[in-house]
């Protein structure tokens, strides 16, 4: 279930919800297909009349996702546990490719408490954009822009990580920040090598936000408006909105109207000042 829209008559106008990029990360994995879920294919319930059961859903919240998918699998009463557990439901019903991503790649450094509270948030790790995806190595939300571009970000083999690190050895007062070993390491960025990059998004993915405990969930907008604008601290057609931010967005920007009729299929934004009868 999703979030109403706002209740302008023409909010859907302004606004579309995907683009025709392919950017490899793991939303292009093929997750369905290549890791399957059986949640839904059983017939069981939920566990509501043991006693312990909400001591039960705190040590199963301490779980990472894989080791939690691991012991789901044992054998009936274990997935009827773990169906007992309302974070872990609300991320099937809603992100269930973020839960196939993280069992894919293994991603155990954070548990399933984590995961939902990260995913009951909006904002980008880094920036204070909305963080339309995650970032699986610890469980970060990020935007495009910071995904793309700052180095903590792309992920290391173990022998690559090796070299910023040296055993047995007391850290020095003027050592460098692992930030700057990243810098000085110069990983290749998206915007700058050409062709592709196999490990660079190997640990992103999209996710949306979940609200009201779970039962209800905001996807984003990307600005029919700003579809062909590259400026970033104002409009930029890869900057994804919540829909409280669009609200704010177009009325800061002013509503969306199409370029006619020099250049149909077009958009922009206008003020009421700048619209003019045809």
């Amino acid at each position: 279930m999703e979030t109403n829209l706002r209740n302008s008559p023409d909010f859907a106008l302004h606004v579309y919800r995907t683009q025709n990029i392919r950017d490899n990360t793991l939303d292009d994995a093929q997750l369905e297909t290549r890791c399957p879920l059986d949640n839904g294919l059983h017939d069981c319930t939920p566990i509501s009349t043991c006693s312990p059961l909400e001591l039960l859903i705190e040590v199963l919240l301490q779980l990472d996702i894989p080791s939690l998918t691991r012991f789901r699998g044992l054998n009936r009463r274990t997935m009827e546990l773990v169906n007992s557990v309302h974070q872990y439901t609300a991320i099937i019903e809603h992100c269930s490719n973020t839960i196939r991503a993280i069992v894919s790649i293994e991603a155990d450094t954070f548990d399933c408490g984590k995961l939902y509270g990260t995913l009951c948030t909006s904002r980008c790790y880094t920036c204070n954009r909305f963080g339309d995806h995650l970032y699986l190595i610890d469980c970060r939300r990020v935007c495009y822009f910071c995904f793309t571009r700052w180095p903590e970000y792309f992920p290391l083999t173990s022998r690559e990580a090796y070299r910023f690190f040296t055993p047995n050895t007391k850290p020095q007062s003027k050592s460098k920040s692992s930030r700057k070993l990243l810098e000085l390491a110069k990983p290749p960025s998206i915007l700058s090598l050409p062709g592709r990059e196999p490990k660079r998004f190997m640990a992103i993915i999209s996710a949306p936000v979940l609200l009201n405990g779970g039962r209800q969930v905001d996807q984003g907008f990307f600005c029919l408006g700003c579809r062909d604008e590259t400026e970033e601290e104002t409009k930029h057609f890869r900057i994804k909105y919540t829909t409280e931010d669009m609200s704010e967005h177009i009325a800061s920007y002013g509503r969306v109207v199409e370029r006619t009729p020099r250049t149909p299929g077009r958009f922009m934004h206008v003020t009421k000042d700048q619209i003019t009868p045809y």
